[in-house]
């Protein structure tokens, strides 16, 4: 082994050839290739009997050329596995470029000298460069000093097509992100969703299949939604135990998993190989997780580069599962609301049409029989009083029953969201119809019992607000309505209180009958029958004018 340089000339003038292969680097834009020519060049150049090209740089390339002899072989990948390990044990550079350390190692019975310098990219060492040459002629400076050159600058383009390349597929990676993106925001159908996912993750991965399978929690089952593969019908809606195949390991133990040779792997199941007739090499499988939680898992198979999958793979693939994930999640709850919605027009269809129906059955028949009724009064009262009178007496009484008819299809009658949501949202959702049709404001201080209430009181309590306010409406004359919900000691209290005309309420009770209106006792009815307690408080005159009602409701801890 020696570091001296020797004297005699031993690179030779470049000819045609060898010049346009040296400006051909300077196009390239193939890694393995341009090393490929360039070490090929240097051994023309150098007039040496092989060589290898070693280079890292997020991946590793090595190019050979010649048939050199075990012993030189030998040494050359041992001095590039001691660069490799420096490498990556972290950043080695040369301050000295003019002058870069060269090996020079003779092999005396194949009469050849290896000569071994590193590639740089400015100061930063990427790899090295190896020649076996004759041991005669001896390298010169002037040889030697033109190595240098050559190692400094295939390094430096070495770095920039791997950087160029490294760059085109971030961005390759990031529009694929984006399309997924788009695609995730342009539907709401989960099936589309999810084929579109499948589709575009195999096509950038290169990958000849991929999966996306859901936990069912239930059966502790993996089931697969979507399969982009020419065996996906196969496997539409297929099953395998959570603790099958690496897709099983990945969704049990929520960590991503490369396994470029699948028979070598125990985890690996052939299970859906043998149902589909697919042969499955490798896979990059990552798992879905949503706020925390593992619901699925997303899996492509079978890369076409020689390579196989690799970690920057997986990383695309933990980016493109987040977004699936939350989309699916979109997805579901744009469904579970649609069909919420179709629940609720149903709902809401058999309440007019039974509403229809109780009204033709009952109010309306007994409101024609008061009309007839009240004719035949009317020819009575010309020729007999005292029948008249009977008469007379009888349509009351239809009249009150009617009335009491009338106020039990009211109680029975709420709006579908109280069934689905609570009084709390059926209150908002009110107010916000009466702004947008009344001329007067609602001021709303709506808090939430601290259970839910039953579905029949919460019903109860929605009709008396309606009541009052509709009484409001009717007879206030108010441009303020104050509307307050609140519990405490579990009493909830719902006050209505508005600044109108106000009104006698004593006066007002003593003739209700005389009024032609059961607003005032609807409410007190409903309000027994939850056992509540309705209070009207009103003055017509004073700072405060206006009416308020009150209403106290006792809460059932078991209510929810």
């Amino acid at each position: 082994m020696s570091n001296s340089t020797i004297s005699t000339n031993q690179a030779s003038l470049p000819d045609n050839s060898t010049l346009e292969a040296i400006f051909s680097l300077a196009v390239a834009e193939d890694l393995s290739g341009m090393l490929h020519r360039a070490l090929k060049m240097l051994v023309k150049v150098f007039r040496a009997k092989g060589g290898s090209l070693f280079f890292f740089n997020r991946s590793t390339q090595r190019v050979a050329i010649g048939n050199l002899p075990q012993t030189v072989s030998a040494r050359i990948t041992q001095l590039e596995d001691a660069v490799f390990t420096r490498l990556q044990t972290g950043t080695w550079r040369i301050l000295e470029v003019d002058a870069l350390p060269v090996s020079l190692q003779d092999f005396a019975e194949e009469n050849l000298r290896l000569i071994n310098t590193p590639l740089l990219k400015q100061t930063k060492v990427l790899g090295s460069l190896s020649l076996a040459l004759p041991i005669d002629p001896p390298l010169t400076a002037e040889a030697q000093a033109t190595l240098n050159q050559f190692s400094l600058g295939i390094g430096q383009l070495a770095a920039s097509i791997a950087d160029t390349a490294h760059a085109k597929k971030r961005y390759r990676e990031l529009d694929l992100i984006y399309q997924v993106g788009q695609a995730l925001a342009n539907t709401l159908d989960i099936s589309e969703l999810l084929e579109t996912v499948m589709r575009l993750s195999a096509n950038m991965l290169n990958a000849a299949a991929s999966s996306i399978m859901l936990i069912d929690e239930a059966r502790r089952e993996l089931v697969f939604e979507v399969s982009h593969s020419p065996k996906a019908a196969l496997l539409n809606r297929f099953r395998i135990t959570m603790d099958e195949g690496i897709a099983g390991w990945v969704a049990t133990h929520g960590r991503p998993a490369l396994v470029n040779n699948v028979h070598a792997d125990p985890r690996f199941s052939r299970n859906v190989d043998v149902r589909t007739g697919f042969l499955t090499m490798s896979i990059a499988a990552v798992p879905l997780r949503l706020k925390g939680k593992v619901i699925g898992v997303l899996e492509v198979l079978n890369k076409y580069s020689e390579g196989g999958f690799e970690d920057d793979d997986l990383r695309l693939m933990t980016s493109i599962a987040a977004q699936t994930a939350i989309a699916l999640e979109n997805a579901r709850l744009y469904q579970s609301v649609r069909q919420e919605r179709e629940k609720i027009i149903n709902a809401q269809e058999e309440v007019r049409k039974e509403l229809s129906r109780i009204l033709h059955d009952g109010v309306v028949q007994q409101i024609s029989a008061i009309s007839m009724n009240l004719e035949y009064a009317q020819k009575l009262l010309n020729r007999d009083l005292a029948a008249a009178d009977k008469e007379l007496s009888s349509i009351q009484k239809l009249a009150h029953k009617t009335a009491k008819d009338a106020r039990l299809v009211l109680f029975e009658l709420r709006p579908v969201i109280l069934e689905t949501q609570g009084l709390i949202p059926a209150l908002e959702r009110y107010i916000a119809q009466l702004q947008e049709n009344e001329d007067f404001h609602i001021k709303a201080t709506l808090n939430p019992p601290p259970a839910r209430l039953d579905k029949n009181v919460a019903g109860t309590i929605f009709s008396i607000i309606q009541e009052a306010i509709n009484n409001i409406k009717r007879h206030a004359r108010a441009s303020q309505i104050q509307l307050n919900v609140s519990a405490a000691e579990q009493i909830l209290t719902v006050q209505i209180k508005d600044n109108g005309t106000g009104f006698d309420v004593e006066e007002t009770q003593k003739n209700y009958a005389n009024h032609g209106s059961f607003g005032l006792l609807n409410m007190m009815e409903r309000a027994e029958l939850i056992n509540g307690a309705l209070t009207i408080d009103s003055k017509t005159e004073g700072l405060d004018h206006g009416t308020a009602v009150t209403l106290t409701v006792p809460l059932d801890r078991n209510d929810k």
